[in-house]
């Protein structure tokens, strides 16, 4: 029982992963992998959780011992958190974060040059 548990749970939570970031090949830890750090931090712990759980129940004697409320809490979060994601933002927001440095970048450099051209008596 403790393994459908799980098993119904990687599986909600990988059609979650694969809807939300259109990522559809691969295991539930490959599509994790690849999403990388746009991930919640969530999902990665409940995810390492669910693998420790299978673990640990894959010994006859504590088969039982799956906390099953645990289980569909983090469905249940995972659902939340992965509705949140809005991918296209995202990615915008990394966009105009990357032309932000690019700005400063070329701002200090031009700081920079003109000092130096100051201070060798060119300007």
């Amino acid at each position: 029982m403790s393994d459908n548990v799980i098993d119904a749970a990687e599986a909600e939570i990988d059609t979650l992963v694969s809807g939300t970031y259109r990522i559809h090949r691969g295991s539930l830890r490959n599509k994790l992998r690849r999403v990388g750090r746009r991930l919640p931090r969530s999902v990665a712990e409940d995810v390492a959780y669910l693998d420790e759980a299978r673990r640990r129940t894959a010994h006859p004697r504590r088969r039982g011992q799956i906390d099953a409320k645990r289980v569909d809490a983090i469905v249940h979060n995972q659902r939340k958190a992965l509705g949140r994601v809005d991918v296209a933002r995202d990615k915008a927001r990394e966009r105009i974060n990357w032309l932000g440095v690019l700005v400063m970048n070329l701002m200090l450099f031009g700081v920079v040059y003109y000092a130096l051209l100051k201070w060798l008596g060119a300007i």
